[in-house]
């Protein structure tokens, strides 16, 4: 698939704006049920790969 630079530039913005929603869903869920362990690894793997993916694209927009 073949995207424009304006397409690529708005799914850069929409994968970095779910990260920044991820990060408040943890500390949200953090404040209200710190006990639910299993959930906030979770919801913290899918960010952290989210954040990594973002690294990746910055750095293959930036060659």
């Amino acid at each position: 698939m073949i995207r424009t630079h304006g397409e690529d530039r708005n799914l850069f913005s929409w994968l970095v704006l779910q990260e920044k929603i991820l990060r408040l869903w943890i500390e949200d869920t953090l404040a209200s049920a710190p006990s639910d362990t299993t959930f906030i690894a979770k919801l913290e793997r899918h960010r952290d790969w989210l954040a990594a993916q973002i690294e990746h694209l910055k750095t293959k927009r930036a060659a």
